[in-house]
């Protein structure tokens, strides 16, 4: 059997640093960059982590990039608590 490590894309510091607050699936604490389609698909994987509190909020956000970056709802799985939401 063989396993793979999903290796998502980081941002260093300094990038995440210079992106501005509405670029973030929850703005007021700067927490899932949103900046381009890989970090939007991650954003989506890392949906059913994100605290209750917030979920609206970054379900609006991450739909409204999936529409920039022609990102379809197919990605959604459906175990995926966003998939309420589209």
């Amino acid at each position: 059997m063989y396993f793979t490590t999903i290796n998502e894309d980081k941002l260093v510091a300094k990038e995440r640093n210079s992106l501005d607050d509405s670029t973030f699936g929850i703005p007021s604490q700067r927490r899932y960059p949103l900046n381009d389609k890989s970090h939007v698909l991650a954003a989506i994987r890392m949906f059913n982590h994100v605290d209750s509190a917030h979920e609206a909020e970054l379900a609006r956000n991450i739909k409204k990039k999936m529409k920039e970056y022609g990102i379809s709802p197919d990605q959604v799985g459906e175990n995926n608590r966003l998939k309420k939401y589209i």
